[in-house]
């Protein structure tokens, strides 16, 4: 057993060097393996937090998203489950229907822009057929036409001019055919009408409760004084 014992200790002291060395090189490669292991693993939950952050729709599910920065949506009129839906600042008006359920079969798609980029506290409002007179806001007469001899529908009630709603003129039904604006909205502008006198511009809306700057801007268009 000696001479064993001693054999061994012959061969470690020739060759300790090299033991020690190779000891070395092999803990430094496992130190490295280790390191390189918990970098890929660190890679990879960042790119999965990267690309699929998620938003909740009214109903709790959750959904892939392409931006973290968050807004909120109110989706009203001919849209199978109205309401506010949480969704990123990038989406557009085809994510917000389809975030309500889609279009019921009353639906006038027509008179809704689903490819305009959603903004924080925006209404998008989905009319019924024949809710909304004149050409849907995706037709333009060019420079060289002429408008047909066919003028915009409208009554001795309420005026339009091409689709847009006369804030002056309309009533408390044709009123309602704003983006946005209900029964109680309506109201409030049949009141500031009959307390202020005409609306002078469409800004003056922002004077009528329930009108921001930014739901004014965006009605802009679709108005008339």
């Amino acid at each position: 057993m000696d001479k064993y014992v001693e054999k061994l200790q012959e061969i470690f002291d020739e060759y300790k060097f090299k033991i020690v060395i190779g000891l070395v090189l092999c803990i430094l490669l496992l130190v490295g393996y280790l390191i390189f292991i918990q970098k890929m693993d660190n890679s990879h939950s960042v790119k999965a937090t990267d690309t699929q952050p998620t938003s909740l729709s009214k109903n709790g599910t959750k959904v892939k998203s392409h931006s973290n920065e968050q807004i909120f949506v109110d989706v009203k009129g001919a849209v199978k489950n109205p309401g506010v839906y949480q969704m990123s600042n990038n989406m557009r008006g085809s994510d917000a229907v389809n975030f309500a359920g889609g279009f019921t079969e009353a639906a006038d798609m027509n008179h809704i822009n689903l490819a305009k980029k959603v903004t924080d506290q925006e209404i998008i409002y989905v009319p019924l057929h024949g809710e909304i007179v004149g050409l849907p806001k995706s037709d333009s007469i060019s420079d060289n036409k002429q408008p047909s001899s066919e003028s915009p529908a409208s009554d001795s009630k309420g005026s339009a001019v091409g689709n847009k709603v006369n804030l002056n003129d309309s009533d408390k039904t044709k009123l309602q055919t704003i983006n946005g604006v209900g029964d109680k909205k309506a109201d409030k502008i049949i009141d500031y009408r009959n307390q202020n006198g005409p609306f002078k511009s469409v800004d003056d809306l922002k004077n009528v409760p329930g009108f921001g700057e930014k739901t004014v801007a965006n009605l802009r268009p679709s108005l008339a004084v």
